[in-house]
């Protein structure tokens, strides 16, 4: 009988130290550190110290000199000097996010296939499956280096967003101007929260051009939805022409008469001449 209740005392230790070391495992932990560090407890700043679990939610600050190293598992979060955080682990699914209050913030984000890991500041948040990158916050603008892998940030105003290579630094303001420098950083495509290219390659082109000469006026219109061709002259004749994604128009007004030739996208040829009109269908034909 002592035999049984000694194993089974064991097998209950044992089982304790599972269970806290699974839960350690879950915490973000103070490995390094130097200078002052401070944790807000109760309402009063005391100071961490290395080993410390670093609850959910709680405010981590340094001072001038401070510096300190988070881990857990394969991830680090490491605080710059003057820099002020939150922690915040998403329960039910392992998605850390990181609210930055000011300061300098260096992340190592272990590789997954998913996004997990976010970095919040006043003027962007960063989001990546797996990088390493340095997140800048102060008074009128935050910036991400990009130093490994990619990192998608976005203006938390207007809900631009834009993907960072390795290699590139992306600048946000206060007033909302998206600024990307570094290796390449011509190929960077601003999006809106419409998925429309707002910057960068493919973000459409638009151009006019006028001339007039003795009265007679010609222009030539180049934007996203086609090109767009007019004359007019001043005896009372009109030309205009427009090419664009779903066909083309010709109009050709002589003296208060119109005459117009249309063609759609393989739907038919209508014409139309001082108000009475016809049409032609021709399906695939065209």
């Amino acid at each position: 009988m002592l035999d049984r209740m000694l194993t089974l005392l064991l097998l209950v230790v044992a089982m304790s130290f599972t269970l806290a070391s699974a839960s350690l495992a879950d915490d973000w932990v103070a490995v390094k550190l130097r200078g002052q560090v401070l944790q807000l407890v109760g309402g009063d700043w005391a100071k961490l110290q290395r080993g410390d679990v670093v609850p959910d939610d709680r405010v981590i600050r340094t001072l001038g000199n401070g510096r300190v190293d988070l881990k857990r598992d394969a991830e680090v979060i490491s605080l710059g000097g003057n820099t002020q955080i939150q922690i915040k682990d998403r329960t039910g699914k392992r998605f850390t996010t990181v609210k930055q209050h000011f300061g300098t913030v260096e992340i190592e984000a272990e590789v997954r296939n998913v996004q997990h890991f976010a970095v919040e500041t006043p003027f962007l948040a960063a989001v990546v499956k797996g990088t390493h990158f340095i997140v800048k916050s102060g008074k009128s603008e935050a910036s991400v280096k990009v130093t490994r892998g990619q990192v998608e940030v976005s203006d938390v105003r207007s809900g631009a967003h834009v993907l960072v290579p390795a290699g590139q630094r992306i600048t946000v303001t206060a007033a909302g101007e998206i600024a990307v420098t570094g290796r390449g950083a011509g190929s960077a495509q601003i999006v809106g929260p419409d998925g429309q290219v707002i910057s960068g390659p493919a973000a459409g082109v638009n151009a006019t051009v006028g001339v007039g000469v003795a009265g007679t006026n010609a222009g030539v219109g180049v934007g996203t939805s086609g090109v767009t061709v007019g004359v007019s002259t001043p005896v009372g004749v009109g030309v205009g022409a427009e090419v664009g994604g779903g066909g083309a128009s010709v109009g050709v007004d002589v003296g208060g008469t119109n005459v117009g030739v249309s063609i759609g996208g393989g739907s038919g040829v209508s014409v139309n001449v001082g108000g009475a009109g016809g049409g032609l269908g021709l399906g695939g034909l065209l």
